[in-house]
C-alpha cells in the first residue's frame, strides 16, 4: 500500500487507531519518574545530628521529614504522592483506555474528566504517606532496623517478617477480591461530571491501596527512596493488573516473597 503524500498530514494519520490513552498515561508516568530522579521536588531538609545514611536507606526519608517540621512533612507527602502516582500509573492504562474509548467523540470531555479521576486517585495515595510519618513519630524506623536484640540484627527480623506478611497476604481471598476490583471500573456516562469522576478516583484508589498496602509497607522497610525497590514494585503491581490472569501472578509473587523471607531469616539481608 502506497500512502498518498499529497494529502495533509492530519488526513494521513489514523488518529482513531493511535493509542492516545496509553501514550497519555505512560508519558505522565515517565514525567513523574523524571521529576523524582532529577530532584525537582522540594528537599526534605537537613539531616538531624547523627544521621549519615544515604536517602535510599530504610527510614532516612521519614527521619528527615519529621526532623524538619511542617516543611519536611509537606515535602515528604509531595514526594510520596509523586512516587506513588508514577508507580501506579502504568497499571491504570486499561482504565484510562476504556474511558477514552467511551468518550472518543470529544477530547474536551475526556481530558478534564480523566484529570479529575487521576487527581483524586493521586490525592488519596498522597495522604497514605501520613502512615509512615506517623510510624516514624512513634518509633524511629531506622533506629529500629539498625538495632540489635540479643545479638540478632533487628533488620533481619523486621525485613524477613515484612516479606513473610506481604507474601502471605497474596494468598488471601481479600487480596483476590480487591485485585478484581482494581481491574475494572464502571462505565462513564457520555457527559461525566467532574465530581463523579473524582469520586470514582477515590473509590478506585481505596481498592488499590487495600490490594497493595503490604507491598508498600515492605517498601518503607526496604527504603522508601530505594530506586531498585521502586522499579521492582512498579513491575509487580503492573503485572498483577495487566496480565491475563492476575490471580496467578499474585500467587507466584506470594511464593517469591515467602522464599525471600526464608532466605532473609536464614542468611541475613542482602545489599540492595
Amino acid at each position: 500500500m502506497v500512502l498518498d503524500n499529497s494529502l495533509p498530514c492530519s488526513d494521513r494519520i489514523d488518529f482513531d487507531a493511535f493509542p492516545v490513552a496509553d501514550a497519555f498515561v505512560l508519558s505522565l508516568s515517565a514525567l513523574l519518574w523524571l521529576v523524582l530522579f532529577e530532584g525537582w521536588l522540594p528537599g526534605l531538609g537537613p539531616a538531624p545530628a547523627g544521621l549519615e545514611a544515604p536517602m535510599r536507606a530504610p527510614g532516612v526519608p521519614e527521619a528527615l521529614a519529621t526532623a524538619n517540621g511542617l516543611t519536611g512533612l509537606v515535602a515528604y507527602l509531595l514526594m510520596w504522592g509523586t512516587m506513588m502516582l508514577a508507580m501506579m500509573l502504568p497499571s491504570l492504562v486499561p482504565v484510562v483506555r476504556r474511558h477514552r474509548d467511551e468518550l472518543c467523540d470529544s477530547p474536551s470531555v475526556f481530558l478534564p474528566s480523566i484529570a479529575a479521576f487521576l487527581g483524586a486517585y493521586g490525592l488519596v495515595w498522597t495522604l497514605v504517606g501520613a502512615v509512615p510519618l506517623a510510624v516514624e513519630y512513634l518509633l524511629s524506623i531506622r533506629g529500629l532496623l539498625t538495632a540489635s536484640v540479643l545479638g540478632v540484627d533487628a533488620s533481619v527480623v523486621g525485613i524477613g517478617g515484612s516479606l513473610a506478611f506481604a507474601g502471605g497476604y497474596q494468598f488471601t481471598s481479600l487480596k483476590r477480591d480487591l485485585l478484581a476490583r482494581c481491574g475494572c471500573r464502571q462505565s462513564a456516562p457520555h457527559r461525566p461530571e467532574l465530581a463523579r469522576m473524582a469520586r470514582d478516583g477515590v473509590r478506585y484508589a481505596v481498592n488499590c491501596i487495600g490490594c497493595t498496602w503490604p507491598l508498600f509497607a515492605l517498601m518503607v522497610v526496604l527504603g522508601t527512596m530505594n530506586p531498585l525497590v521502586m522499579v521492582g514494585l512498579t513491575l509487580v503491581v503492573s503485572l498483577e493488573r495487566l496480565a491475563p490472569d492476575g490471580d496467578d501472578v499474585a500467587v507466584a509473587l506470594g511464593v517469591v516473597l515467602l522464599g525471600a523471607a526464608a532466605f532473609t531469616l536464614l542468611f541475613g539481608v542482602p545489599a540492595l
